[in-house]
C-alpha cells in the first residue's frame, strides 16, 4: 500500500478527483453500489463544468469509472469501502476495509486522508509465501490479504527449470555414450552437477535467488513486516538469500498452499501482530514524550509542519479524523494562511502535509485518540 500512497501523492495537476464510498459485499445489497458511483461521478462532473471544462474533456476524464458501474463481477467482489482516484488517462481502485464517509472532491491533488485512517492505521504488513509450484506475494493488513504481481519474480520451479534443462544443456544421457569430463561439457557438469537429483538442488537454488532478488527489490524503502511462509527447505533458503531487514519467517514452516485464504491471512497476521503492536506503542511512546519534553524534533504549527514535509524533513505526521485545518499555503514564499471554512481559494491543509510528507518518504498515521485533546489535530516527529 506504501506505493499506491506515494503513486498519489506524487501526482498533481488540475483536474485531480478523489471518491470515497461505503460498498456492500453481499447481495442484494451490493446492487446500490454501482448508482451511488454514478451520483459521485455527476458531482465530479458538475464541479468539472464550473471549473471551465467542456463536456468532451468531462467525457474523456470519466469515461474509465462510468464504465466500471456496469461491471457486475466489480461490485460483487467488494469489501466496505472504496477509493476512487481519476487523472486524464488513469484510474485507480482501492478497496477499503473500513467504511468511508461518502466523498467527491475535484482538485489539484489527491485526497488522501480517509486511507491514512483505513488503511495505514489498521496494521500493515507483507506476506511473502514461496513452494515449488508457485511464488505469491500479498499487501496485509488486520482485515485481509490482497495478492499482487511482483515483477521479476518467477512464478514456480518450473520457470527455473526450463531455463536450466539438465539433459539438453549438460548432455546427462550422452555421458554414457563417452563423454569426457574434460571436454566440452565439463563447465556445465560443474555448475550443474553429477546428476538429475544435484541439477534440482541448482534449479530450486536458482529459484530462491530470483525470488529474493525481486522481493527485496520491490520492498525497497518499506519498513512494513514481511511475513514469510514455506516448507522447511525452502524456508531454509529463503532467509539465506532475502536481504529484507524486516522478515519474520514462519517458525512453522507448513505448507503455505495448502491453507485457504483465510487461513493464510489468519497465520500470516498471528506473525506479523507482535510487531505491529510493538511498532505501533512505540511511535505513541514516541510522540507522548516528544510532546512532553523541550526537544526540537516536534512540532505542531500547520506552517512548520508544511514547511518540514516539503523538505523531507518529517519522518511521522499526525493528523486527527474529523478535524480539518483550512487555508492556503504559498509554496514560494512557505507561507500558510489559515482560514475557518473551505472555499475556493481554500484547501485542506492536514492532506497537503500529509501528500507532502508521503511523497518525500515519511508516514501519516491518526492522532491517537487519547492525545488528540493535548496536541491539536495535527503534529509532526521530525528526522532532524
Amino acid at each position: 500500500m506504501n506505493s499506491t500512497f506515494e503513486k498519489l501523492a506524487a501526482s498533481t495537476g488540475f483536474p485531480r478527483i478523489s471518491i470515497y464510498m461505503p460498498t456492500h459485499p453481499t447481495f442484494p445489497d451490493w446492487e446500490q453500489d454501482p448508482i451511488r458511483l454514478d451520483n459521485c461521478l455527476k458531482r465530479a462532473a458538475s464541479e468539472l463544468v464550473q471549473a471551465g471544462l467542456g463536456s468532451t474533456a468531462i467525457d474523456a476524464l470519466l469515461k474509465d469509472a462510468r464504465s466500471r458501474s456496469k461491471d457486475d463481477p466489480f461490485w460483487r467482489y467488494q469489501d466496505k469501502g472504496l477509493a476512487v482516484f481519476v487523472e486524464q488517462g488513469n484510474t485507480e481502485w482501492v478497496k477499503l476495509p473500513g467504511e468511508p464517509k461518502e466523498l467527491t472532491i475535484v482538485a489539484g491533488t489527491y485526497h488522501v486522508r480517509p486511507m491514512i485512517h483505513l488503511l495505514r492505521d489498521r496494521g500493515g504488513f507483507h506476506v511473502l509465501s514461496v513452494s515449488r509450484g508457485g511464488t505469491h506475494f500479498y499487501n496485509g493488513s488486520k482485515d485481509g490479504l490482497d495478492e499482487i504481481k511482483v515483477e521479476g519474480v518467477p512464478n514456480g520451479v518450473g520457470e527455473i527449470r526450463g531455463e536450466t534443462d539438465f539433459d539438453a544443456d549438460v548432455g546427462y544421457h550422452s555421458r554414457g555414450r563417452g563423454s569426457e569430463v574434460g571436454g566440452a561439457d565439463a563447465p556445465k557438469y560443474a555448475a550443474l552437477g553429477e546428476s538429475p537429483d544435484d541439477y534440482d538442488e541448482v534449479v530450486l537454488e536458482n529459484y530462491i535467488r530470483q525470488v529474493t532478488k525481486g522481493i527485496d527489490g520491490h520492498l525497497a524503502g518499506s519498513r512494513a513486516p514481511l511475513v514469510v511462509l514455506a516448507l522447511p527447505r525452502t524456508l531454509g533458503r529463503l532467509k539465506q538469500h532475502l536481504g529484507y531487514a524486516q522478515s519474520l519467517f514462519d517458525s512453522e514452516a507448513k505448507d503455505p498452499h495448502a491453507l485457504d485464504a483465510k487461513a493464510l491471512h489468519r497465520r500470516a497476521f498471528g506473525i506479523a501482530e507482535p510487531k505491529l503492536t510493538e511498532a505501533r506503542e512505540a511511535l505513541r511512546d514516541q510522540l507522548r514524550s516528544a510532546a512532553g519534553g523541550s526537544g526540537d524534533r516536534y512540532i505542531t504549527n500547520i506552517e512548520d509542519i508544511l514547511r518540514a514535509a516539503e523538505e523531507g524533513r518529517i519522518a511521522t505526521l499526525f493528523v486527527a479524523p474529523g478535524e480539518t485545518v483550512w487555508g492556503h499555503y504559498d509554496a514560494e514564499h512557505r507561507i500558510a494562511r489559515i482560514d475557518r471554512a473551505s472555499g475556493p481559494e481554500n484547501e485542506d491543509l492536514m492532506n497537503l502535509a500529509a501528500l507532502k510528507t508521503l511523497s518525500n518518504g515519511g508516514d501519516a498515521r491518526s492522532m491517537p485518540e487519547d492525545l488528540n485533546g493535548n496536541l491539536g489535530p495535527v503534529a509532526a516527529l521530525l528526522r532532524y
